[in-house]
C-alpha cells in the first residue's frame, strides 16, 4: 500500500490517482507555444496545427463559446478559447450516460465541455494554453484540478 501511495505521489505523467474511476488515468503534458500563436484567422479549416487537439496556435477573433456545447468546436476556436485562459474539455462518442453527465456538470463560463470535432488521442481530452491532459475514463478531481491551475500560463486576449 505505501509503494502503490509512493509511486502515485512521485508520478510526473500520470495524474489520474484516486479520481472517480479507480481504472481512470490521465497523463498530463506540456506542449510548446506555436510560433503563429498571435496570429487571428479569417475562417475555420484554414489553419494546419502542430498538436491535435491544439493547444495553441492562430485562433478566430471574436467571442469565445463557454459552458456545455451539443457539437463539436472547430480548432480555431478551440485556441481562442485557449488564449482567453479557459479549458476545452473534449470527449469521444464513447463517452455516454453517467459519464457524460459527469462530464457536463463540469460545464462552466471558463471550461467548455463539447464532444471532439475529431479524433481525440483518448477517450477525454482536456486543453489549456499550451498543456493538454489525456484520460482514459472521467476523473473529476484530476479535470478540475487541470481547470484550476493550467490556464495561468494563458496569454490573455489579443
Amino acid at each position: 500500500m505505501r509503494l502503490v501511495a509512493w509511486a502515485c505521489a512521485l508520478s510526473l505523467l500520470v495524474v489520474g490517482c484516486g479520481g472517480n474511476d479507480a481504472a481512470a488515468t490521465c497523463v498530463e503534458l506540456r506542449e510548446p507555444e506555436d510560433q503563429a500563436s498571435d496570429r487571428h484567422v479569417l475562417g475555420e479549416g484554414t489553419v494546419e496545427y502542430q498538436t491535435s487537439p491544439p493547444t495553441s496556435g492562430p485562433h478566430i477573433a471574436g467571442p469565445t463559446p463557454e459552458g456545455v456545447l451539443d457539437a463539436g468546436v472547430p480548432p480555431e476556436i478551440q485556441v481562442r478559447v485557449l488564449e482567453s485562459g479557459g479549458v476545452m474539455v473534449q470527449y469521444d462518442d464513447a463517452v455516454v450516460g453517467v459519464e457524460l453527465e459527469q462530464l457536463r456538470s463540469i460545464g462552466s463560463p471558463s471550461i467548455v465541455v463539447a464532444p471532439a470535432a475529431s479524433p481525440l488521442p483518448a477517450r477525454i481530452v482536456a486543453t489549456a494554453w499550451t498543456w493538454k491532459l489525456s484520460c482514459s475514463a472521467v476523473d473529476l478531481r484530476t479535470l478540475e484540478a487541470f481547470a484550476a491551475e493550467r490556464p495561468a500560463d494563458a496569454p490573455g486576449l489579443d
